[in-house]
């Protein structure tokens, strides 16, 4: 997915690297699915075999594997391919079944080399025949100039948010693998927090203390996540989720569930809380701890946003992504 227009929220961050890449001088050209729609496939798959054919590239980057890998995997030539796992294209897609797994294996194969977000990704692409002389973890990133905290009170008084509450907010589609049930029986047992949940789908029952805001722009997700005072995502699997470094670059302190990518972006107890997926009683367990430990938020996110700026900068992401593409030309 890539971004159809600026109110667009899928695959922004995929724009966002070829936006610092053509800033840098880079040539990119682009076979992109703007649509969620599989009427979309056809002209992407077109678009992707003409600029395969056309020989004008030094090198094919696919994102969101196998789908946008399948035309370079077969006619790329001698052009080197590089394909990029994001996470459940590594994770969940290969063991719905056997020919799915199979797939994954051929792609990886394939690919003159590979990138995944996290240091757990890699070891599951390890398990799909992947090669780890060809392996490099590079993260998305974040821009930590444009992911900075203007103040909470600022950022309430402008969303029109309680300020005598403690705020707790989600990010995230309302779908049962992103642990949204365990979360809403968790603001049903403590009532006197607030939490306020933004993402698109269809919204459950739920106590008066939850507002749904619906998918909010990802240029506004800013002054929501400054407004609250901790960030939660209580997903069942994650690649490396880009909203926790967002929180985290904000100075946001999250809480999180322990799986995927997660706990490489969180230390516990120094930015965050990790927690078990599926457990209401961990969720509120950590909220009460967050509740109990205000003074220590602000340490918490000066922790968090210290740790963003050395370890996840975007730019710096980017120069470890330039590196690999120059390694493979030269």
């Amino acid at each position: 997915m890539y971004p159809a227009d600026d109110k667009s929220s899928f695959g922004n961050f995929i724009k966002r690297d070829v936006d610092s890449l053509e800033k840098r001088g880079v040539i990119v050209k682009k076979a992109v699915k703007t649509s969620k729609s599989v009427s979309a496939y056809p002209k992407f798959f077109m678009d992707s075999f003409k600029l395969a054919k056309s020989k004008e590239c030094d090198i094919f980057q696919a994102e969101y594997i196998p789908h946008s890998s399948f035309v370079p995997a077969f006619f790329k030539g001698d052009t080197p391919l590089i394909i990029k796992y994001l996470g459940t294209d590594g994770r969940i897609y290969p063991y719905k079944n056997k020919i799915n797994h199979k797939i994954i294996e051929y792609m990886n194969r394939r690919a003159d080399h590979i990138i995944a977000v996290s240091e757990e990704l890699k070891q599951n692409i390890l398990k799909l025949g992947g090669d780890s002389e060809k392996i490099t973890v590079i993260s998305t990133g974040v821009d930590t100039q444009k992911f900075r905290n203007p103040g909470k009170d600022t950022c309430r008084n402008k969303l029109g948010l309680p300020s005598d509450k403690m705020i707790c907010l989600y990010v995230g589609r309302l779908h049962t693998q992103k642990g949204i049930g365990e979360l809403l029986k968790a603001a049903e047992k403590r009532q006197d927090i607030f939490f306020l949940i933004c993402g698109p789908g269809e919204i459950p029952q739920h106590t008066d203390n939850c507002l749904f805001t619906g998918e909010i722009l990802h240029e506004k997700i800013i002054e929501y996540i400054c407004a609250a005072d901790c960030f939660i995502l209580p997903s069942y699997s994650e690649g490396l989720p880009n909203v926790l470094m967002e929180s985290l670059s904000c100075k946001t302190p999250v809480i999180a569930t322990s799986v995927g990518g997660c706990p490489e972006v969180v230390e516990n107890y120094k930015s965050g809380i990790l927690i078990a997926p599926k457990d209401v009683n961990a969720i509120i367990e950590a909220i009460d701890w967050m509740n109990e430990n205000s003074s220590l938020w602000e340490k918490m996110g000066e922790y968090g946003r210290t740790d963003m700026i050395n370890r996840y900068e975007h730019e710096k992401m980017i120069d470890r992504l330039v590196n690999v593409h120059t390694n493979l030309i030269t």
